[in-house]
């Protein structure tokens, strides 16, 4: 009886274990999405904005990399700070899905591509949807493309903001970001604009920076630094404050990246492991020294969030001094408040710069000047030092900014000015100031100039184009708009001011710069983005311009 009784078992058994397995199967994954990764899916790199075009009988993944959030500024006090806002508006978006369903518009989802793919867009179209995945865009934008054709000049009035009678914002058109082959673009002669020439190409193996920070913020600046130093001939001179708990692979590959980038670096050790960050961002200057020639003129002692948009303009604006005697060269904060708590010293944001022979006067006196101190901060270090060494006093150089400034900060940059330097932008407010500036690279000093376009817009180059509800001629725009947290407090006056009153959302709508690229032919491609109010079911809106370089 027993062996006729084998394959009975043999069955039941079978027959519970395919159970069980269908059961769980159909239990833990029935949520997963269609698109959902699987562990023998091909990686794809997300930067690359590119995805696979699904084919018959294949898995696909779409991989990303880990991305860490910007470290906050050292010192700086999180609880005042104040969260980004962008004139008002909600920055949510319709959320993207990857299945079936409908969005926000109201319009059916039946993509079964994880991530926009340029090939199914037109050529024209490519940077825009390259660039909607990191933007985060809606699944379809409402878009606007318009070339600019630049008229370079040496004699236009770069602070003039000059009217253009016709319209920037006009004949939008919805392109779906997954299938816009067909999609048909007005087409507008190009818009003509009077600009400053672009920088000649100079060498500024004068001017040497020095900077103390840890090891993984002086990783994350390679890219803004790349900016503004590569192959100038300037040199940086950076302090690794936790150099002693890495690896010498690591501080090695570390400094191949910047080689990588173009950057003339000298990576350095603390020269004593008990100084802080701040006591650092002062001995930096006896690195600077050893690592400088005769013809070193500037020696700039920089944050690690300092930006240059250009550094043409600085060098212009330091050979106007004489750096063969001492001069001891700043910026004040903007705010009263920080000035009244720290004094008259160069606030070490905007950039603190020292003639070759006040240089070497305090890289003599340096420990002397560290055991001597009162305060701990590197710029009061440096304040006390010069004056116990020199009769140097400070010098403003206009142009230099701390920007000690939260939040929504488009006051400051919609305001036409030319700043030689920026700070903050990634911790007490956020803007992509490296692609911002490309501006600069294209048109020089163009960077942040305003033009007005028919009744209603100011486009200011880089930033924003801003479109007022009762139009341009209700807007004073001499004074700066206080947008920022705190600049009714009258502290701001006495530097950006007097300032006018933020405007209401509903009376101001922005486009903000989120993107900016050169082409191979020279042409400088600019986004400027309008978040949807998801609660209204917009979509979001994107007007591309395009400044031909020839």
């Amino acid at each position: 009886m027993f062996p006729s009784k084998v394959p009975r078992v043999f069955v039941l058994a079978s027959v519970a274990l395919l159970f069980l397995v269908t059961y769980t199967t159909l239990h833990l994954y029935h949520h997963i999405p269609p698109s959902y990764p699987t562990a023998d899916s091909k990686i794809v790199q997300v930067q690359d904005a590119v995805t696979i075009e699904k084919q018959p009988d294949s898995n696909h993944h779409i991989g990303t990399e880990g991305t860490t959030g910007d470290p906050l500024d050292p010192g700086s006090d999180i609880s005042t700070l104040e969260p980004a806002i962008q004139d008002g508006e909600s920055n949510q978006k319709p959320p993207i899905e990857t299945g079936s369903g409908t969005n926000a518009g109201g319009q059916s989802e039946e993509h079964s591509l994880p991530l926009p793919d340029p090939k199914h867009c037109r050529k024209e179209l490519d940077f825009l949807v390259r660039s909607s995945v990191d933007l985060e865009l809606t699944e379809r934008v409402r878009y606007i493309r318009r070339y600019i054709q630049p008229i370079f000049s040496s004699s236009v009035d770069r602070d003039d903001v000059a009217n253009v009678t016709e319209p920037l914002i006009r004949d939008e058109v919805e392109v779906d970001l997954y299938d816009c082959g067909d999609v048909k673009l007005p087409e507008f002669a190009p818009i003509k604009l009077q600009v400053p020439r672009p920088h000649p190409e100079e060498d500024f193996s004068h001017l040497i920076f020095g900077v103390a920070t840890n090891y993984d913020r002086l990783k994350d600046s390679i890219g803004p630094f790349a900016h503004w130093i590569s192959g100038t001939g300037a040199k940086l001179v950076a302090v690794v404050i936790d150099a002693k708990e890495r690896s010498h692979k690591e501080m090695r590959l570390l400094q191949h990246d910047f080689d990588i980038a173009g950057i003339n670096a000298t990576l350095v050790k603390p020269i004593n492991k008990k100084f802080t960050t701040s006591q650092n961002h002062f001995t930096v200057l006896v690195n600077m020294l050893e690592n400088s020639n005769p013809n070193t003129q500037w020696y700039g002692l920089l944050d690690d969030d300092t930006f240059f948009p250009t550094l043409k303009p600085l060098s212009d604006g330091l050979a106007t001094l004489d750096h063969n005697v001492d001069a001891y060269v700043g910026a004040l904060s903007e705010d009263f408040q920080a000035v009244r708590g720290f004094g008259f010293m160069a606030f070490g944001g905007a950039g603190a710069f020292l003639s070759a022979p006040l240089a070497n006067k305090l890289g003599n006196q340096a420990l002397k000047c560290i055991d001597e101190a009162i305060g701990r901060e590197g710029d009061t270090i440096l304040r006390d030092c010069v004056y116990s060494n020199s009769k140097a006093k400070l010098t403003i150089l206009p142009g230099l900014y701390q920007q000690d400034i939260t939040a929504d900060v488009s006051g400051f940059f919609e305001a036409g000015l030319r700043p030689l330097t920026l700070h903050h932008w990634k911790s007490w407010y956020r803007e992509p100031v490296e692609k911002m500036a490309k501006a600069a690279k294209f048109c020089g000093d163009c960077f942040l100039q305003r033009w007005r376009f028919g009744t209603d817009t100011v486009f200011s180059n880089g930033f924003s184009i801003a479109t007022y509800k009762d139009g341009v001629e209700s807007v004073n725009l001499q004074l700066m708009e206080g947008t920022w947290g705190h600049a009714d407090s009258k502290d701001f006056d006495f530097s950006l001011g007097p300032l006018r009153a933020p405007y209401p959302a509903d009376q101001k709508k922005s486009y903000k710069l989120r993107e900016a690229e050169f082409a191979a032919n020279g042409d400088l491609k600019q986004l400027y983005v309008r978040m949807g109010d998801s609660s209204a079911g917009e979509y979001d809106q994107v007007v591309e311009l395009v400044w031909q370089k020839h």
